[in-house]
């Protein structure tokens, strides 16, 4: 039986968000979207999708996190802590592009709502790609559900009755000036 459903893109970024670097600080890399009390029903889901830049020195680690209710907010999914390449195009040249993709998922609504949050993210070097070999194929890591990271999905309880602020954050295991990323291009969109 169909069901007709219309997508519709909720958000999407009009400006680079801001440069994260010299910090070890959980923080966003696009400005918070709200979404409004009671839109997310039964069965909607949602598809977050980001690209950007990063640099390094050294071999940083980093971790993305998708949250409910701003940057302290209900961790939805996480990624687990990822040891980037040594030395990709630091500071503010950040040569290296990275992508995202998220689906989250109402399993039940309410003011004790479930949500399913599963991705990955994808993190390139500043090598350009050879044809036939291994050279900047990317390095996907799981963004799992949950706030574990990793690679183990659980949902996750949230109130979904308010009008509540969705984040994409980013989080570097060593602060130095020459580790940084930026988020470029972000959208949300309503499946159905």
């Amino acid at each position: 039986m169909s069901r007709q459903f219309w997508s519709e893109q909720l958000s999407w970024a009009t400006a680079s968000g801001t440069a994260i670097a010299s910090s070890t600080t959980e923080t966003i890399l696009f400005p918070n979207v709200t979404i409004p009390a009671n839109y997310l029903q039964d069965g909607r889901t949602l598809r977050l999708r980001a690209f950007g830049a990063y640099g390094t020195t050294s071999t940083p680690t980093l971790i993305f996190t998708i949250r409910w209710g701003g940057v302290a907010g209900t961790v939805l999914a996480k990624s687990a802590t990822v040891t980037t390449t040594s030395g990709v195009g630091g500071g503010a040249s950040m040569t290296a592009p990275w992508s995202f993709e998220a689906v989250i998922q109402v399993r039940a609504n309410g003011s004790s709502g479930s949500l399913m949050t599963n991705g990955e993210v994808i993190l390139y070097t500043s090598t350009a790609g050879t044809a036939g070999t291994v050279t900047n194929y990317g390095m996907p890591m799981p963004l799992a559900s949950g706030s574990t990271g990793g690679t183990t999905p659980v949902a996750v309880t949230a109130d979904l009755t308010a009008d509540t602020a969705l984040s994409f954050t980013a989080t570097w295991g060593t602060s130095n000036s020459a580790n940084s990323i930026q988020g470029l291009n972000y959208t949300i969109e309503s499946l159905n």
